[in-house]
């Protein structure tokens, strides 16, 4: 008997909720496991802890829910791995993912995947799969062999950098795009320009720029990250940038989200959104939080399984306060660059409600609007300065 069948005789048919609007969530295959010790990880895998991987069960009801639980208009479902170091979950494991996404998915709607590694486990296998299967990739490099190996160190103290660089030169080989993340903190502060050049000079064409997130192993490492600082050190990229002529030739993701929001009034960002809670994680034994930042029994949403429908989940987590009120604090009102910043990350808003790194986003906003304010906020305003930013560089 057909679903039309059952319609006619008003036989009840059971039905998964789907969500309102499209929500992401971030998978923890390995949770906190990885080949690296970053002394300043926000997410650390302690020494009694034991590397947990996901189960086949989990992973299937996962796939299987989060593709059920999107709008019915969704036209992509990305899925996103991240850890620790997400490859220590191995090739198979993604193999499997591949062939459940490719059961579940609905016709006419595109599946995508996107994952950040550290680069230092990359080889001729993985680059395969993920060329085949077009990944996204996010690969974490602070800077030079100085700055890399001082402040991502492997698990015994040793040098990170080499493996790291392999690592890259397999994806350029086998011709994969990859986005290049950078963790900022006072240490670097001083080096914006060379940390901007050696990714350059590696061949990345497509950068992001980490504020330090002050969870974990920051604190206690003696790692911190002063307003004054992050806007300093996204002021003297952008000038780098604009500088050396890459603009339309490297894309960097902290100038590119200015852009973008500017005009479409639409942040490509949780961060900059008037409202975030839309960034679900889930951890390899399928608990589920509102956001990658807010592991916490405040923040627990509940487990990955039949039981509460991930609908329902994400529901609740675009209804918790710190995604609903991150833009609605009192100087955020009256600040000029309150239309691209909207209040930042609430990961980084301190118990007095205010976000120490606002001065710094005022400085690094302030310097991108000023060019941008004379063009409406509208698609005719984004191809004027489209035409003006190209008639400059010709």
């Amino acid at each position: 008997m057909n679903l039309a069948q059952l319609r006619a005789q008003q036989i009840p048919v059971e039905s998964e909720p789907r969500a309102a609007a499209p929500f992401h969530l971030l998978v923890k295959p390995i949770g906190a496991g990885c080949n690296l010790g970053c002394c300043y990880c926000y997410y650390p895998q302690r020494q009694e802890e034991r590397t947990r991987k996901m189960d086949d069960d989990l992973l299937a009801e996962f796939i299987r829910g989060y593709i059920a639980a999107q709008p019915r208009y969704s036209r992509e479902i990305n899925f996103v791995w991240q850890g620790g170091e997400p490859l220590l979950a191995g090739i198979g494991f993604y193999k499997r993912a591949l062939a459940l996404q490719r059961r579940y998915a609905p016709p006419g709607v595109r599946i995508s995947n996107s994952l950040q590694t550290n680069g230092t486990l990359l080889n001729d296998a993985w680059c395969r799969l993920f060329r085949q299967h077009h990944f996204i990739l996010g690969v974490s490099l602070d800077g030079d062999r100085e700055v890399q190996d001082a402040h991502r160190p492997d698990k015994r103290g040793g040098a990170s950098y080499d493996a790291a660089l392999r690592g890259i030169a397999l994806l350029q080989r086998h011709q994969i795009d990859f986005n290049l993340l950078m963790v900022v903190h006072d240490g670097v502060a001083d080096r914006a320009e060379a940390i901007y050049d050696h990714a350059v000079a590696i061949g990345a064409r497509y950068l992001q720029f980490q504020p330090l997130m002050l969870e974990g192993d920051a604190p206690t490492a003696g790692y911190g990250l002063s307003a004054a600082n992050w806007g300093r050190f996204m002021l003297a990229v952008y000038r780098r940038w604009r500088s050396r002529g890459h603009v339309g030739q490297v894309f960097v993701m902290n100038i590119e989200q200015v852009y973008a929001q500017y005009f479409t009034h639409v942040s490509p960002s949780c961060v900059h959104a008037e409202r975030c809670g839309g960034n679900l994680v889930m951890e390899p034994d399928g608990r589920l939080y509102a956001c990658d930042h807010l592991i916490n029994a405040q923040h627990l949403l509940g487990h990955a399984d039949r039981h509460t429908p991930l609908a329902t989940l994400a529901a609740r987590a675009a209804e918790m306060p710190f995604g609903k009120n991150k833009s609605l604090r009192r100087e955020c009102q009256r600040c000029s660059v309150k239309s691209v910043c909207q209040g930042g990350c609430p990961a980084h808003v301190g118990e007095d409600r205010y976000n120490r790194l606002c001065a710094g986003y005022y400085a690094f906003f302030s310097a991108l609007l000023a060019p941008l304010r004379v063009y409406p906020r509208s698609p005719q305003g984004a191809m004027q300065w489209r035409a003006a930013v190209s008639a400059a560089a010709g």
